[in-house]
């Protein structure tokens, strides 16, 4: 008779572990150590898609590099009808529309 685990306790246990490897992600990046930033991205990327459940959005990562997203590894500029992030590490780009307004 195999053990089956609750959804739920495997979702709480991952987003967790995935909080707390961003947590460090973001240490890192303080501390100038790149390499071990990146490669805590990955680990709770892994954990993320392992689980099939989703980084939550305050903790926003290159998805080209893997270098977390703080104002020492990332760029935004804001142009006419969208936001505009590049990565300071790889130079990827990430255009974010603006929500158009409703009701007019």
């Amino acid at each position: 008779m195999s053990r089956r685990i609750d959804r739920n306790v495997v979702e709480e246990i991952a987003l967790t572990r995935i909080n707390k490897l961003m947590m460090l992600s973001k240490e890192k990046v303080a501390e100038d150590d790149m390499e071990y930033a990146k490669l805590y991205v990955r680990l709770a990327r892994r954990i993320a898609m392992r689980t099939k459940t989703k980084i939550p959005k305050e903790h926003r990562y290159c998805k080209n590099c893997c270098a977390p997203s703080t104002p020492k590894t990332s760029r935004v500029r804001l142009n006419a009808h969208r936001v505009t992030v590049q990565c300071t590490e790889c130079g990827c780009i990430k255009r974010i529309p603006y929500l158009r307004e409703q009701g007019r």
